[in-house]
């Protein structure tokens, strides 16, 4: 067999490899918005039905009946500000931690490490002792708090590989010619990190709009988010399987189009320079 023959097998045989993983990883989703098209009927039908009349009526019943497309905007919101404030806050930690080196740099990072691998469930009582204190129970502020504990201490470390990735140079160039450490930072070093930026931007806005657990604690009737009244659907009647697809299919559509938005800068965030350091 020539070099060419074997080299198409193999072609071949990684091919038909990859399709089958793409299959298998994505046959769950898949099955998930198939079966929020479906009727209480087509939906338990056996054998399972492939090809059937699809209907909207479980978003109907679920987003307008029931009113979740209030708690849809209440994730948004919540995601949004909690990825802008970690950013807001942690870019520019990010950045003194990787250029300015001091002697209590490692135990910075090291407690910032601690904070991020505390288990959720041990800082909710504390968190809701504290907000219901101050009188911010069921509001949005108590939980982009809350999301903010586990989004900013990412931010830094993320973005801190990628501060590291740059040349210093470039920020002492840019202070020889006029500007001050901080229009360095703007004007030189953050436009070049535009990948990890959005790399970071995304996975925190993954992480705040799948929350489950703060935002079940700490959110009331109006500040609810979506994740955290899917759990509303299963009742002593039943389960409403089509109307909890069809709203698992609606909470990750905003969170794939943002991945699509930036896919060009996030690919480039993956692959630069933030497993350094």
């Amino acid at each position: 067999m020539s070099r060419r023959a074997k080299r198409r097998i193999k072609t071949l045989v990684s091919i038909v490899g990859l399709l089958i993983l793409i299959v298998l990883v994505l046959s769950p989703y898949i099955w998930l918005v198939l079966t929020s098209f479906k009727t209480r009927g087509d939906a338990f039908s056996i054998p399972p039905r492939i090809i059937f009349t699809p209907t909207l009526d479980n978003y109907v019943q679920a987003l307008f009946n029931r009113g979740y497309i209030h708690n849809l905007m209440n994730s948004a919101i919540v995601a949004s500000c909690s990825t802008a404030v970690s950013l807001l806050v942690g870019v520019p930690a990010a950045y003194a931690l990787a250029r300015f080196r001091v002697r209590t740099n490692s135990l910075y990072l090291l407690l910032l490490l601690a904070a991020r691998v505390i288990p959720a469930v041990a800082l909710t009582i504390p968190l809701f002792i504290l907000f219901n204190e101050a009188g911010l129970l069921d509001s949005y502020a108590a939980v982009i708090a809350s999301h903010i504990t586990f989004n900013l201490p990412f931010v830094i470390w993320m973005m801190r590989g990628f501060f590291l990735a740059i040349p210093p140079e470039l920020d002492e160039a840019a202070v020889v010619d006029g500007c001050s450490y901080f229009g360095a930072f703007v004007r030189v070093v953050l436009p070049l990190t535009r990948g990890g930026l959005a790399a970071t931007a995304i996975f925190c806005v993954i992480n705040s709009w799948n929350d489950f657990l703060f935002a079940f604690l700490l959110t009331g009737r109006e500040t609810a988010t979506l994740t955290a009244v899917i759990p509303n659907l299963v009742t002593s009647f039943g389960t409403s399987w089509g109307q909890v697809a069809a709203v698992g299919t609606v909470t990750t559509i905003p969170v794939l189009l943002f991945a699509f938005a930036v896919q060009k800068y996030l690919v480039r965030g993956m692959t630069g320079g933030a497993v350094r350091g």
